[in-house]
């Protein structure tokens, strides 16, 4: 996937902040539109969750499709009308002030913008479990799209009990040697088409009512980690990477740092037409807290780009006045 060197004097007319529906398809009605339009994603590809998703049948005039098929037509779409989209490139820092929003990357680069839309939909809780914090980003991840392709080959274990951690384990089974499956003392909750798949895959040990306790590691990477089983005992499985799936938050804190109004839950706080409290700075998709649904973020997107397009060509007209 391409990737940019930042120009710090080039500005951009709207910056997107995620490359899942919400934010593809922002991008490709902003870009249709006319609109110099730059997309940020912190993975290695297009999509976000629905990437993972085996199957997607509830899409409008798409009865069966693939998740990373889904996922590549919007990006696609986007990039045909002259999108620019940048993967590997996560956002850490944001200044939505004034007439030009500023947004830097982990990678140092800066960017700029007359507008943002925020699509970054949600990410995973962690444990807080001995070990979990020292090898974050050394083995320890909570975005399995984004990192398990790092590990190609290796064993990894996947912390979850839902559908969405479900899907998640389908997809690593393409890429791990081994997935071991701890649900962190729960039942598993998902659905039988998920679990069919991976009870019938030999790469697969599902631990249910499993614990993992402890992180272990060489003091630079993941070895491995040891687990409670449910009867009291404990197991020490080898390891190259962890994924928790336990529970998801909206990727939220930077713009709440920078000014933007959550409600209790942590989610954006937007009006129908997808403004937030800054002008100028929108929010679409699951960082809502409204639907979670492809359809639904991909509207919202829709709607975003729309008033973003309005709100730069009136502050171009005032600024061209100054």
């Amino acid at each position: 996937m391409p990737r940019k060197k930042a120009k710090k004097e080039e500005v951009y007319d709207i910056l997107i902040i995620g490359a899942g529906p919400a934010g593809l398809a922002a991008a490709l009605y902003a870009a249709r539109l006319g609109m110099k339009t730059l997309v940020l994603e912190k993975a290695l590809g297009p999509g976000g969750r629905i990437a993972n998703a085996p199957l997607v049948e509830d899409y409008p005039g798409i009865e069966r499709i693939k998740g990373d098929e889904l996922a590549q037509r919007f990006y696609k779409h986007a990039t045909k009308f002259g999108a620019e989209v940048v993967f590997q490139e996560e956002v850490v820092d944001v200044d939505l002030s004034g007439d030009i929003k500023k947004v830097v990357t982990r990678r140092g680069n800066e960017y700029k913008g007359y507008s943002v839309i925020i699509a970054t939909g949600l990410s995973t809780k962690g444990l807080g479990i001995k070990g979990e914090k020292e090898y974050f980003g050394k083995g320890v991840s909570y975005c399995v799209v984004c990192d398990a392709p790092f590990f190609k080959g290796q064993p990894m274990v996947l912390v979850g009990y839902d559908d969405h951690a479900m899907e998640e384990a389908v997809y690593m089974t393409s890429l791990a040697s081994k997935v071991y499956i701890i649900t962190q003392g729960h039942k598993i909750e998902a659905s039988e088409s998920f679990m069919n798949v991976l009870r019938n895959n030999p790469k697969v040990e599902i631990l249910e009512g499993a614990e993992v306790v402890e992180i272990l590691g060489d003091g630079n990477k993941v070895t491995g980690v040891r687990v409670k089983l449910p009867d009291g005992s404990e197991r020490v499985i080898e390891a190259r990477a962890v994924f928790f799936s336990i529970g998801e938050v909206p990727a939220t804190q930077i713009f709440q740092k920078a000014g933007v109004e959550l409600d209790k839950a942590g989610f954006i706080k937007v009006d129908p037409k997808m403004h937030t409290n800054i002008p100028g700075v929108y929010a679409a998709g699951d960082v809502t807290g409204i639907g979670f649904q492809v359809v639904t973020a991909a509207g919202q997107g829709v709607t975003a780009a729309l008033e973003a397009n309005k709100y730069v060509k009136n502050l171009k007209r005032k600024l061209a006045k100054k």
